[in-house]
């Protein structure tokens, strides 16, 4: 056990801080949304894509934003629940 504002309790993993203020079940709730919203996303590029043959940027500007933390928490939790 370490003691507060010692380098061992500074020195965390970004893991250890998210869990600190938040449940695994939240993060992974969060996680689901986060994967909803991901397909409709991608849902919306291919058609715009396939049905309208144009391109927006905006869609893949937010493909990025919401597959970055869904990469991120989904190896958070596999973690967790390998531990």
């Amino acid at each position: 056990m370490s003691r507060p504002l010692s380098f061992e309790f500074l020195n965390r993993g970004w893991d250890i801080r998210v869990l600190e203020g938040q449940s695994l079940r939240s993060v992974f709730v969060v996680l689901l949304v986060d994967l909803l919203m991901l397909g409709m996303v991608t849902f919306m590029m291919i058609h715009e894509g396939f049905r309208l043959h144009r391109f927006d940027g905006t869609a893949a500007i937010l493909f990025v934003l919401f597959i970055l933390p869904a990469f991120r928490y989904s190896r958070l939790i596999y973690r967790r629940l390998g531990s």
